[in-house]
């Protein structure tokens, strides 16, 4: 289970895009299963709308971080990104939940493109895209999920002995260029439908209204802390999802400029037969491929395999070089990814300003 605490100071919406963009483990196994396999594969187009969806869903997560870092008592809140926690023998997921002393609010986020109609009275919300106006999509009611979402985690705050913390419910509307109307009920749509530009001033609002009135105060970090000691990420098997054998999958180490397979093996660094660059730890990102694949152990012949080295002795100075865990002692034995792949998709931005438990 991959989970930490880190502290990240967003500056400039831009900036968030370029440094502070976190991908999701469902993202990273999507990106990886394109990357090898061949653009006529008969399910490449079917992943690469799947890839295109997923990294709009993690950008609007993404994107709202930087409207939370403007809350004025942010020193004092924890958010949570990501927890998936079990209540009666069913898992419930929460996009973003924010963690005050005295309530917690959950976020419910939405990045979809086109005009959005709002239907709380038929449980639906309706898209319809530029593309084509006539064609309309009809999508599971945000504001019913988070209620939904919200009355689950109370239950399950109760369950562990949290009950009496209050708390609010909001969809938030991360896309800038989305058209937001109410086809029923404009009262509740009005009430639980927010665009991250106001949700600084929605939040502050209950901020200014809540706390003083306030005589029980929660620890947010108590509550983090059960929430990150029961998180239950869900692990996908990426290729039986989508019926690939493993077979199917390219080997070698992709040129990180040109991105074709695959580099040749020099003394000390890889070259690229097709564009002629060269790089000394090309070799890491398709390690990092591996894991979201196949799993986060490897031994030294898989690395042979992946790679395509010949030598054993040059595989196993490579991987040593990585200082990556050993699991066993044996002729058998396998090394542990986990940690190339936290370090791949950690944060970047440097700073204090608001507190962050990302589970994944």
């Amino acid at each position: 289970m991959s989970k930490y605490v880190t502290k990240l100071k967003i500056e400039r919406c831009e900036k968030l895009d370029k440094q502070g963009y976190r991908r999701s483990k469902m993202q990273c196994k999507l990106d990886a299963l394109l990357r090898r396999l061949p653009p006529q594969h008969e399910k490449y187009l079917q992943i690469e709308s799947d890839l295109g969806k997923r990294r709009s869903g993690d950008f609007g997560e993404n994107s709202i971080d930087y409207y939370l870092s403007q809350l004025s008592e942010v020193q004092d809140c924890i958010i949570v990104k990501g927890a998936r926690l079990l209540l009666n023998k069913h898992h419930f997921q929460m996009d973003t939940l924010l963690l005050f002393p005295s309530f917690f609010i959950l976020l419910e986020t939405k990045h979809l493109t086109g005009t959005l109609l709002f239907d709380p009275d038929y449980q639906q919300l309706i898209q319809i895209k530029k593309e084509d106006i006539n064609l309309e999509i009809s999508r599971h009611d945000p504001i019913l999920q988070v209620k939904m979402q919200y009355n689950q985690f109370k239950r399950w705050l109760a369950n562990h002995n949290k009950e009496g913390y209050p708390g609010f419910c909001f969809v938030g509307v991360t896309n800038q260029n989305a058209i937001v109307k109410a086809l029923s009920n404009p009262t509740l749509v009005q009430e639980f439908v927010v665009r991250s530009p106001a949700l600084t001033f929605k939040i502050n609002d209950i901020l200014a209204n809540q706390q003083p009135k306030r005589s029980t105060r929660f620890s947010p970090q108590e509550i983090s802390f059960l929430i990150t000691n029961h998180h239950a990420p869900r692990n996908v098997n990426i290729l039986k999802d989508y019926n690939i054998g493993a077979l199917e999958i390219l080997t070698g180490v992709a040129c990180p400029n040109c991105n074709k397979l695959a580099m040749e093996k020099l003394p000390r660094k890889w070259s690229c037969p097709f564009c002629k660059h060269q790089s000394k730890d090309a070799h890491i990102s398709t390690l990092i491929d591996y894991s979201f694949l196949f799993g986060t152990s490897i031994s030294i012949r898989e690395v042979c395999r992946v790679l395509h080295i010949n030598n054993i002795r040059s595989a196993r100075r490579m991987i040593n070089e990585l200082s990556l865990k050993r699991i066993g002692t044996t002729y058998n034995s396998r090394y542990c990814l986990k940690s190339l792949v936290e370090q791949q998709n950690a944060p970047r931005l440097k700073g204090a300003f608001v507190n962050f438990v990302l589970l994944d």
